[in-house]
């Protein structure tokens, strides 16, 4: 689905406004990420003129249910009603980073006021939703993106460019996310975990033939460990187990590959990755270093993505609209058996 690029902030701008909806931990990540941003600590890999447009960038309010310390946040605009602050500040690009059953209304009402929305995965749980939300975005001209943050990590773009220009597909794949259970956490693992590792498998292996449950465990009504199986249409088989229940302090996030007799290795927090032993650098000259700060790549991509672009035309950001419809349907497939007691 293409969106009417009409309503793209002009690079004549003298700022771009921005708000954050949910002020919890990812919406002071995201705050943090883009003061850091407007305050000149830019990548060299940046490109397309993004260095000008993010020195003019304009955090110009903050809403959250729960009252703000406004102390924390000297200069910004605080709100507690999300219609109020968009009315009130009129942003050019709005952060949504509120719990997931708040998504929809939220980006609604920012679409519905030509504002470019970047929404905290996932941004919604059903094919229903999100083809409304994409319909809004169309409707009025503005861009919406889903913010899968695990794409911009340096081992997920090595490992994509390497596997986009290698020989036989991969055989097999498993993604391993494990860590204990925060308690600010409301939805399932499902949607806080699984959903990074379908994104990512969407990214590096393409389009999904079947996805089924091999095994889950609840605790209070709550899927805390799951594993799936996934068929992609080129062949590949993979898994993805996620837990939350282990006692240990440790988190681990991991992939390993099997392509062609070869073994990769890749871990998502160390961000580095290994071909049968031997470590292989994440750099991708022009695109990615090793060390980033993924949000504030991310929201360089989405920025870059809603603004008038000096060539005449605008980049394609990292994560494209048919994988947030594919991602988001198998999602929904995954949640129905749960729901129909596939994984008791």
């Amino acid at each position: 689905m293409s969106v009417k690029p009409y309503n793209l902030i002009p690079r004549s701008v003298p700022e771009i406004r921005v708000a954050i909806a949910g002020m919890g931990k990812m919406g002071n990540i995201h705050l943090s990420a883009l003061r850091q941003l407007a305050a000149g600590q830019t990548e060299c890999y940046y490109k397309g003129g993004i260095r000008d447009l993010l020195g003019r960038l304009h955090i110009c309010g903050l809403c959250d249910t729960a009252p703000l310390e406004t102390t924390a946040y000297a200069g910004i605009c605080v709100f507690n009603a999300i219609e109020e602050m968009l009315d009130t500040v009129c942003p050019h690009l709005l952060i949504v980073a509120t719990p997931t059953p708040t998504h929809r209304l939220i980006a609604l009402a920012a679409l519905q006021r030509k504002i470019h929305t970047l929404v905290e995965k996932p941004m919604v749980t059903t094919l229903a939703e999100l083809n409304e939300l994409l319909a809004q975005a169309e409707h009025f001209g503005v861009r919406l993106m889903a913010g899968h943050v695990e794409r911009y990590n340096p081992v997920s773009v090595k490992i994509q460019s390497l596997l986009n220009n290698t020989e036989p597909v991969a055989e097999n794949y498993t993604f391993t996310r494990i860590q204990r259970h925060d308690t600010r956490i409301n939805d399932d693992i499902v949607i806080d975990k699984v959903i990074h590792d379908l994104d990512l498998s969407l990214y590096f292996f393409g389009s999904i033939e079947k996805i089924n449950i091999i095994s889950c465990q609840r605790e209070n009504d709550r899927v805390f460990e799951a594993r799936l199986a996934l068929l992609h249409k080129n062949g590949t088989q993979g898994q993805i187990f996620v837990s939350w229940l282990t006692q240990s302090e440790e988190k681990i996030r991991q992939i390993q590959i099997q392509q062609g007799g070869h073994c990769w290795k890749g871990d998502f927090l160390s961000k580095r990755l290994w071909v049968d032993k031997h470590e292989i650098q994440c750099i991708v000259p022009g695109w990615i270093e090793p060390a980033n700060n993924q949000i504030k790549d991310e929201l360089v991509d989405f920025i870059a993505y809603c603004t008038e672009s000096r060539e005449g035309f605008t980049p394609a950001p990292l994560l494209t609209v048919q994988e947030m419809l594919e991602s988001t349907r198998w999602l929904e497939h995954i949640n129905q058996l749960v729901k129909i007691g596939v994984c008791e």
